[in-house]
């Protein structure tokens, strides 16, 4: 039996319904009491945690402090006698200035406040699981329904007009789709070495296409344009130096180095000590499961916000 740590969020609604077409699961939400985590974790071999601890999306201060919510699933894991725990983390730990290919061995290197606060839970984890089992997944950039960060803003900006991204969109980055991790997830906890991490990696393609593709999904015809990195960066410090510690910030400067930067990672490692590969290998590919989705972020392009829009042209 497996238990999920993250359900009706983006990453945590994906990976269980990839697991539940294997094995038994159940799906618990990342605030839920300590009784109902307790009554969850009984029978429970594999917990898989998946919740978004820290979003991406809002201004974040690096500091050494674990959420309660951890030290709370470590100790109903031991009184439960979990025999392994699958922490989903992110590839984002090797840090965003890399021009050749991640693989296991890249030395890790985070920047921003979210790739640190990260790459320290890894740590965390590691030094408290103690008598259990832990597996850390790193997977690339994951895409999908429901997705919240990047893709609604890139589409709500092409509704309405113009879409500018740095370089134009065009850096290499490596994509994941959330059902593929949740295929990972079932693959580590089967046959991931404890104490290990593992790149989960699909394939290599652009925010320009996926942009562009959910755009003529809807009947838009995608105008982006380019605006250069410097500036780009330059934008985004000054709107996080108008924007309060913990709420949204788009494009911050962590947005603008995902955005810009090449991330391509090659998990060949991972997927033959898991004996593992991911079935989507483009995006055209998951589109149609994506359709819902993203005709609903078309009509409601009002309803993702009123923070700085990367529509909007560079300044002269």
């Amino acid at each position: 039996m497996h238990l999920v740590i993250g359900a009706g969020e983006f990453l945590g609604d994906h990976v269980t319904h990839a697991l539940a077409a294997d094995v038994p699961v159940i799906a618990l939400n990342a605030d839920a009491d300590d009784e109902t985590l307790n009554d969850a974790l009984t029978g429970i071999d594999v917990m898989h945690i998946c919740a978004e601890t820290w979003p991406p999306a809002r201004k974040l201060r690096y500091r050494k402090a674990i959420p309660p919510l951890f030290k709370r699933l470590i100790e109903a894991a031991r009184r439960a006698r979990v025999r392994r725990i699958v922490y989903v983390s992110t590839a984002d730990v090797f840090g965003p200035d890399h021009s050749a290919r991640v693989t296991e061995r890249t030395r890790v290197h985070p920047v921003h406040a979210f790739e640190r606060l990260k790459l320290f839970e890894e740590q965390w984890f590691l030094k408290a699981a103690q008598d259990l089992e832990v597996v850390t997944l790193r997977p690339a950039r994951v895409f999908g329904a429901g997705e919240n960060w990047i893709l609604p803003r890139l589409l709500g900006a092409l509704v309405k007009g113009r879409l500018w991204l740095p370089g134009g969109g065009r850096s290499l980055q490596t994509f994941v789709s959330a059902g593929d991790v949740g295929r990972a997830c079932l693959a580590a906890a089967d046959r991931g070495r404890p104490g290990h991490s593992y790149l989960v990696a699909g394939f290599d393609a652009t925010w320009r296409e996926l942009a562009g593709l959910a755009a003529r999904s809807v009947g838009i015809e995608p105008d982006i344009s380019s605006m250069p990195y410097d500036l780009a960066y330059l934008k985004a410090l000054a709107t996080e130096a108008v924007t309060a510690r913990g709420a949204v910030v788009w494009p911050g400067i962590y947005a603008v180095d995902v955005l810009a930067k090449p991330h391509f990672y090659d998990d060949s490692h991972s997927r033959r000590e898991l004996t593992w590969s991911p079935s989507v290998g483009s995006f055209e590919q998951e589109l149609p499961r994506m359709a819902t989705y993203i005709a609903g972020m078309a009509d409601r392009p009002k309803a993702r916000g009123k923070e700085a829009s990367p529509a909007e042209p560079p300044p002269p």
